[in-house]
């Protein structure tokens, strides 16, 4: 992402953190029946933030300025934000500070053994563009044989919103997309200068009217993990709680692993399913 888009996604996000706050929960004490805006006004959250007008108006408007740590700490403060909601904000802030992306590899072996160790518990391996490299034999019963699969069909966020037959297994899929949108708003801030984020952003957004109401509700998230039900016709419904691992601060590599949620008879079915 180039430093004009950069600063896009600065403003679009700083706008609708402001937005959403009202002036009640920001501490101020002002008659809202004749307010036409129902969150904070731009010279509200500079005077909160004890920043100028002019010099936050430009901010939110895109334009390239300077940004001290301290401001955004108060910005951070002044518009309540969330742990994720500050790491995003500091992230697109300050882009000097991003780690510099390193090449995928294959997956190494010792993982593969992993994957095929893990029984009924279905998993498989992404990349960094969060491409699926490896899965073992449960998940891809349960979330379709990608090996034959071409180019993005591969790729788990474009197969949650674009690949119809693996939507339709999800029966709660409406938080499990926005969980995945938000998650991925967080690495594609931290990857803003890899070609690939932008190009899977670009299809995603032209394409999916889905993924464009969940991107522009500006909900950023740290973490990828949450409950997913999956509906089989020759299993019915399977529960699961889904987390996702880095393999380590240097890899390339991430694990996401499906454990059946306790006393849903999920794990039954699933031995049932490989027998």
């Amino acid at each position: 992402m180039n430093d004009e888009r950069r600063r896009k996604q600065l403003a679009d996000f700083l706008r609708s953190r402001r937005l959403r706050l009202s002036p009640r929960e920001a501490g101020l004490q002002v008659e809202t029946s004749r307010r036409r805006l129902t969150g904070l006004r731009r010279e509200e959250v500079a005077s909160l933030s004890g920043i100028s007008l002019p010099w936050y108006t430009a901010l939110e408007q895109g334009r390239d300025i300077h940004v001290s740590e301290q401001v955004l700490e108060s910005l951070v403060r002044t518009l309540r934000l969330s742990s994720d909601e500050r790491n995003h904000l500091l992230v697109l802030a300050n882009p000097s500070s991003l780690p510099q992306p390193k090449a995928d590899d294959s997956v190494p072996a010792s993982l593969l053994r992993i994957l095929d160790r893990m029984g009924t518990y279905p998993a498989y391996m992404i990349d960094r563009h969060w491409n699926v490299l490896a899965w073992n034999r449960i998940s891809g019963t349960l979330c379709g044989d990608v090996s034959r699969a071409p180019g993005l069909e591969r790729n788990m966020l474009w197969r949650l919103f674009e690949v119809e037959a693996n939507k339709s297994r999800i029966v709660n899929w409406d938080n499990v997309a926005s969980t995945m949108v938000a998650h991925f708003r967080n690495r594609f801030a931290l990857n803003m200068n890899d070609s690939r984020y932008q190009e899977l952003f670009d299809k995603l957004y032209d394409r999916s009217e889905e993924f464009r109401t969940l991107w522009d509700r500006q909900e950023v998230s740290g973490v990828l993990e949450g409950e997913q039900i999956i509906r089989l016709p020759e299993a019915g419904l399977l529960t699961f709680r889904y987390h996702t691992f880095t393999i380590s601060e240097s890899s390339a590599f991430a694990m996401r692993v499906f454990t059946p949620l306790e006393n849903s008879g999920t794990e039954e079915q699933l031995e049932a399913l490989l027998r």
